[in-house]
């Protein structure tokens, strides 16, 4: 089952000639790029690997909004729409459906889609939005209990550690700021007292370094992402 999920609330229509999704929120018209076509061509990649791998069986396209209150004036012609909250009973549905493939064919894929996945890691926001690293608060923060990290070795109140806190601040780095940060810019980011207590923590998460002595910076490597919450504070 492929499924495209929009958090888009308002009247929704799906345009045609062009394709484009239009939302009319508070009569303020809003377009943007046509889910169903997206879907589309999911679905076409999708089905030349399973003809690569020869395995046959049935694709499901659905197009998902999660918010329950959205209304579709016009509904897509080519794939149906679904509300987030019936999402449960149609999986249950095609749940009690017949197998369509073999235990050995299914792991078979499942190997080939996992040897073959990557981990996209869109640009910097700063890349997109023009405005000041300056204006960000630097410091080390705890993204669960919003507070300020000073000598403590963990957070006083959730007790994470202060090593996650470094590894989830450089993620906010490389999300929001830059691809690459030098010794400097870790200094001044986390206000560390000094470039060596940098140079340990870059060091530490195993992050990939470029060029040498005064010229070096690190990027990350794909081993270096974890899921966490934002920590990123503005002043």
């Amino acid at each position: 089952m492929i499924l495209e999920i929009k958090n888009i609330k308002g009247k929704i229509y799906f345009q045609k000639n062009p394709n484009q999704l239009v939302r009319d929120l508070n009569g303020i018209l809003t377009t943007y790029k046509c889910p169903e076509q997206q879907i589309l061509r999911h679905n076409f990649k999708l089905q030349k690997l399973l003809m690569h791998l020869k395995i046959d069986i049935p694709v499901q396209n659905r197009i998902v909004f999660a918010f329950s209150s959205t209304h579709i004036v016009e509904p897509p012609e080519k794939v149906p729409v679904l509300m987030a909250c019936d999402l449960p009973n149609l999986l249950e549905e095609l749940n009690q459906l017949p197998d369509v493939i073999q235990t050995g064919s299914f792991r078979k894929l499942i190997k080939f889609l996992t040897s073959h996945s990557s981990t996209y890691h869109p640009k910097p926001i700063a890349d997109h939005f023009n405005f000041d690293l300056n204006t960000i608060k630097t410091g080390l923060f705890c993204p669960t209990c919003k507070i300020l990290i000073t000598q403590q070795k963990s957070c006083p109140t959730c007790r994470t550690s202060r090593n996650t806190l470094y590894h989830w601040a450089l993620e906010e780095w490389f999300h929001l700021c830059k691809a690459t940060i030098s010794n400097r810019e870790c200094v001044q980011f986390l206000n560390l007292q000094n470039k060596h207590q940098a140079t340990y923590i870059l060091k530490k998460f195993e992050l990939e370094p470029i060029n040498s002595n005064k010229h070096r910076h690190y990027t990350f490597t794909k081993s270096f992402w974890i899921t966490k919450g934002s920590t990123t504070i503005i002043k």
